[in-house]
């Protein structure tokens, strides 16, 4: 069975204490592991923000890589693949604009000397090895959204849904299937709000909002039950359904996702479903699900560490 954490961020004490509190022991060459073989899934954004994102990378590859974890990608790591791959256009994938040099600026600063800029490239390469998504018996595990048309486009181009450089290179061309496929799949779905800006959590403005792909958006009385961010302008309007998508999660195959700031107590958005992101990175909990096989989620089994 299977441990799943959400977003890490270089929060690797934090890390630590949740795997010894889901019974993870190093074994005798280091590697963190669980004496009844359980394994945990990682479900992406390993870098940038926290305070020790080199160890949280040592951690989490060492897992993977003894066979005690799976990990996936999440926006972080794709990001960085991107703020690091030459554009043959000229400049990176990823300008080195100001705020894309504050987002990455921690995981540049713990690899700022040669010797550790060359363990870096070697990260770079490791994340071309992670899965956009995965899909097990019985779960699936995706870092922002799991919508089943860009799934199957994905799986349609990567072997294994991993990224290759040349596919990234079409990713980074705004308006491409590739683009959106990929923003989709790691950063969520996003509506325009058609004349009103607001500023994220970076204070950067944004004029599209993400929203809760796993719920019906019929059943949104005001904008705040679907859109993840309460403006004040929308205060008291109705949901102009309209512009909404109207699909959302059905299935009844249990999907874990993280990278949504979520704040509060952790709990299971719906019997199929759960964000198991709890913003570690701005004071809240780094949160993880204990799963056993089970079709419906159970907030029993959701732990978490501060």
């Amino acid at each position: 069975m299977y441990d799943l954490i959400g977003d890490i961020h270089g929060h690797a004490d934090e890390l630590r204490a949740l795997l010894a509190h889901l019974g993870y022991r190093p074994d005798d060459a280091g590697t963190l592991r669980h004496p009844e073989n359980r394994q945990v899934i990682f479900l992406g954004d390993y870098v940038d923000r926290g305070p020790k994102i080199r160890e949280t990378l040592q951690l989490v590859r060492g897992m993977v890589e003894g066979g005690a974890a799976l990990a996936i990608l999440g926006n972080h790591e794709y990001n960085a693949l991107a703020f690091w791959q030459k554009d043959p256009a000229g400049g990176h994938l990823r300008p080195h604009r100001p705020w894309h040099l504050r987002q990455h600026w921690r995981t540049i600063e713990e690899f700022g000397t040669p010797e550790l800029y060359r363990e870096w490239q070697g990260y770079l390469e490791w994340f071309l090895t992670l899965p956009l998504a995965l899909e097990l018996p019985g779960l699936r595990a995706v870092h922002a959204c799991w919508e089943p048309r860009h799934i199957d486009y994905l799986r349609g181009k990567l072997p294994g849904l991993r990224l290759t450089r040349a596919f990234l290179l079409r990713a980074s061309r705004r308006g491409s299937p590739e683009y959106e496929a990929v923003e989709t799949t790691l950063k969520g779905r996003e509506v325009h709000l058609h004349g009103l800006v607001f500023h994220d959590k970076d204070g950067h403005p944004r004029d599209l909002m993400r929203v809760r792909w796993w719920q019906n958006p019929a059943t949104a009385t005001a904008y705040r039950d679907y859109y993840l961010e309460d403006l004040p302008e929308l205060h008291g309007q109705p949901v102009d359904f309209a512009r909404l998508d109207p699909s959302y999660y059905q299935d009844e195959t249990p999907v874990f996702f993280g990278h949504y700031w979520l704040r509060g107590a952790p709990q299971i958005l719906q019997p199929h479903a759960v964000c198991l992101d709890y913003s570690v990175a701005k004071g809240g909990q780094l949160v993880g699900y204990r799963w056993d096989g089970e079709a419906v989620l159970s907030a029993e089994k959701l732990v978490w560490v501060a």
